[in-house]
């Protein structure tokens, strides 16, 4: 049995709310709604929602590249590190990690934890297809995760949110009792030297403190903040830029030639805080 078959015990169908079972091309549930397997590995749960509009379609795989550039060079590495040490030691079963693109920390985190499975839910079919192949104890998913989590009620131990936004209600709702949900936030002041000259998208002062007291129920386990300065080529300034959804808005042959004009290294901050929950 493949992880993504094992992950059939907690999935849920993003029409009706009913347990999916598995098909012979893809899944299934008793309203007889239908969902395709990708020859990639993954499952497609994407599903139009009244009153939303059609699903969101994630990051490109122009978006997914400069991620992988900017964390293989190792900037990230403090953040996945107080990710990790956020889940506990001891944690067992199903780890959800919503947002959760390639599936860079997940795997981290599996390497770490050998008791959890994990479930990657992301819109971008792109990073799904590569998820599907980040370790052999994630199962890959393509869901619209801010519309709704086709989890099961209190069906994973841990929750995971980098720097995705979502329901902390929805959080709630699919951790079992005593489970932890996971957050990392960027700061306002987060690569904020790149906003000098260019018109990017800010980050609202006091996300962290609304994010620890988002599940009201639950107990502030650990709030850890990640800060450094770090300094960046133009092309590592560029791909800060053009991971996120800064992506959407920017055109990369303008804002490189803005950054070439300054002096490199670029001088850039980096503040990010981890927090976890304990629900009841």
């Amino acid at each position: 049995m493949t992880t993504l078959d094992a992950a059939f015990a907690i999935l849920q169908c993003p029409s009706c709310g009913d347990p999916l079972t598995l098909a012979d091309d893809g899944a299934t549930c008793t309203q007889r709604h239908h969902f395709d397997r990708a020859r990639q590995g993954y499952l497609s749960l994407r599903a139009a929602h009244k009153g939303k509009g059609a699903p969101a379609s994630g990051d490109t795989p122009e978006m997914l590249e400069a991620r992988d550039r900017f964390q293989s060079d190792g900037f990230h590495d403090e953040i996945a590190a107080a990710v990790l040490a956020a889940v506990p030691a001891d944690a067992r079963g199903w780890l959800a990690d919503l947002g959760g693109g390639t599936g860079w920390y997940a795997a981290q985190i599996l390497d770490a934890r050998p008791e959890l499975h994990a479930l990657v839910l992301d819109a971008s079919a792109a990073a799904v297809r590569i998820a599907a192949r980040a370790h052999e104890r994630l199962a890959a998913v393509s869901a619209d995760v801010w519309s709704g989590i086709p989890v099961r009620d209190a069906s994973v131990e841990v929750a995971l949110r980098v720097f995705a936004p979502g329901s902390a209600a929805e959080v709630r709702r699919i951790l079992a009792p005593g489970g932890t949900a996971v957050f990392a936030v960027p700061h306002a002041d987060h690569l904020r030297e790149l906003g000098h000259g260019l018109k990017l998208m800010k980050v609202p002062a006091g996300k962290a403190d609304e994010v620890a007291a988002s599940i009201p129920e639950a107990t502030l386990v650990s709030s850890v903040e990640v800060r450094r300065r770090v300094e960046l080529t133009v092309e590592q300034a560029l791909d800060a830029v053009f991971m996120g959804p800064n992506a959407f808005h920017q055109d990369r042959a303008k804002v490189a030639a803005v950054l070439e004009g300054w002096k490199a290294p670029i001088s850039v901050t980096l503040a990010v805080t981890v927090v976890a929950l304990q629900v009841p």
